[in-house]
């Protein structure tokens, strides 16, 4: 059970935040661009980060070509080297002792993303964290995606918590607008892609998970 000095819940984003899969999208587009002698730089990504929508790259491709590309071939291609690189993937520096310290001391822990069910479920079962997060709101159970506040707030309802004592982890602007305005106190931690995020509405900006405490995130609500 959590105690007065230590939050209602924590909630963390996935993508960015507890695992950069973000850097395997940009890099698994990266590689079919350079195939064809092109490059895909970050700033072509860094601006659907945390949003719904993914970035239209092959026919981005096609237009930086001149000519027309093989979409189904592209995309095979693509699929072939982000499946590579998420064999490689392992949690952000510092989330995984932060989510086991939050356990151990009874704080509730959920997921909010606007990434699918199966891919959080994956993505979790992959860092054997799975069994640490109470629920899971993803985009395809969240009333409304960020960042709109829903994906937040349905979380904190699901464990019971009250938003406003409550922490929120997030790695981009679309997140840290989602929780800010759920109520939560907000941590942003930027990943390699969302360096150039204005990530000013968060309460908190870190650069490592392993720079907070949880006696910190006690005090940030409960003062």
């Amino acid at each position: 059970m959590a105690t007065l000095d230590l939050p209602d819940a924590i909630v963390f984003d996935l993508d960015g935040t507890i695992v950069d899969t973000e850097t395997v999208e940009y890099q698994s587009i990266r590689a079919v661009w350079a195939e064809h002698g092109a490059e895909y730089t970050i700033a072509h990504f860094e601006h659907v980060i945390g949003t719904t929508s993914g970035p239209d790259w092959v026919e981005e491709l096609t237009e930086h070509l001149g000519r027309r590309v093989d979409t189904g071939a592209a995309h095979a291609r693509r699929r072939d080297v982000k499946v590579r690189l998420l064999q490689t993937l392992r949690a952000r520096v510092g989330i995984d002792a932060l989510i086991e310290r939050a356990a151990s001391a009874g704080i509730p822990m959920a997921v909010a993303s606007n990434s699918p069910l199966d891919w959080v479920q994956a993505r979790l079962h992959q860092l054997d964290l799975q069994h640490h997060l109470r629920a899971l709101i993803t985009i395809d159970i969240a009333s409304r995606p960020k960042p709109h506040p829903a994906p937040y707030l349905e979380a904190c309802a699901a464990l019971g918590a009250d938003p406003v004592l409550s922490i929120a982890f997030e790695d981009s602007a679309t997140g840290v607008a989602s929780a800010r305005a759920a109520g939560l106190y907000t941590i942003a931690c930027p990943g390699p892609l969302t360096q150039g995020h204005d990530l000013s509405a968060a309460d908190r900006i870190i650069g490592a998970h392993t720079e907070i405490t949880l006696a910190e995130l006690g005090r940030a609500v409960r003062a």
